[in-house]
C-alpha cells in the first residue's frame, strides 16, 4: 500500500540521517587525548621551580590525568563507539572530558610560572586540543539531538497523515459496500365517495277552504 511505502521511506531516511550525524566519539577526542598524554609524559618536575608542595600537587594531578587516560576513558570510548547515537554514552565521555580539563588546567597554570618553556608550551597545546575536543563533542551531541527531534516530528506527522488517509479510505470502502436502501412506495390515496345530493322535503298541501 502507498501509505506503508511512505512510512518505510521516512523511517529509512531518519535512520540514515542519524547515522551520518553519529560519528564515533573516539574519532573526535582521541587525537586530543594523545596530545594530553604526550604533554604529561614530557613533564619533568625536577626542572620545575617552586617548592615541594607545588611539585607534590602537580605530581598528584599528573597521576590523576594518567589514570583517567589509561583506565577510565578507554572503556567509555569503546561503549560509545558501539552505539554512536546513544546520548547517555556520549554524555559520560563529555562529563569525563570536563573533569579532565579542570585537572589539566591546574597543571597548566602551575607550569606557566614554574615549568621550562618547552614543557609549558606542550601543556598549553594539550589544553587547547582538549578544549577543542570537548567542544566538538558537545556540538555533535546538540546536532544529533536536533536531527533526532526533527526526524521524530516528521515521523509523527507522517503517521498522523497516513492514519487519516487510512480512515478516509476505510470509510469510503464501507460506504461503497453498503447497498442502498430499497425505494419506498407511496400508498395510493383512497378516493372518498362522492357526497349524495340532499333530497328536499315535499311541499305541504294547503287545506281546502270550507
Amino acid at each position: 500500500m502507498r501509505w506503508r511505502s511512505s512510512l518505510i521511506l521516512c523511517v529509512i531516511t531518519a535512520a540514515a540521517t542519524l547515522t551520518m550525524v553519529a560519528q564515533k566519539p573516539s574519532e573526535l577526542v582521541q587525537p586530543a587525548l594523545d596530545k594530553v598524554a604526550q604533554a604529561g609524559s614530557s613533564v619533568d618536575l625536577n626542572k620545575w621551580k617552586g617548592g615541594n608542595s607545588l611539585r607534590g600537587e602537580v605530581d598528584a594531578n599528573l597521576a590523576s590525568v594518567q589514570k583517567d587516560l589509561q583506565n577510565t576513558l578507554p572503556p567509555l570510548l569503546i561503549d560509545s563507539d558501539k552505539a554512536p547515537q546513544s546520548f547517555p554514552a556520549t554524555m559520560r565521555i563529555l562529563l569525563n572530558l570536563d573533569a579532565l580539563y579542570s585537572v589539566l588546567l591546574r597543571i597548566q597554570i602551575a607550569g606557566k610560572a614554574n615549568a621550562p618553556r618547552d614543557q609549558s608550551d606542550a601543556l598549553d597545546a594539550s589544553l587547547a586540543a582538549l578544549d577543542g575536543a570537548r567542544r566538538d563533542l558537545g556540538d555533535r551531541i546538540i546536532t544529533a539531538a536536533a536531527a533526532q527531534e526533527k526526524q521524530i516530528a516528521t515521523l509523527q506527522a507522517t503517521v498522523q497523515q497516513q492514519t487519516a488517509q487510512i480512515a478516509a479510505t476505510q470509510q469510503a470502502a464501507a460506504a461503497a459496500a453498503t447497498p442502498p436502501p430499497p425505494p419506498t412506495r407511496k400508498k395510493a390515496a383512497k378516493k372518498k365517495p362522492a357526497a349524495k345530493p340532499a333530497t328536499s322535503a315535499p311541499a305541504a298541501t294547503p287545506a281546502p277552504a270550507k
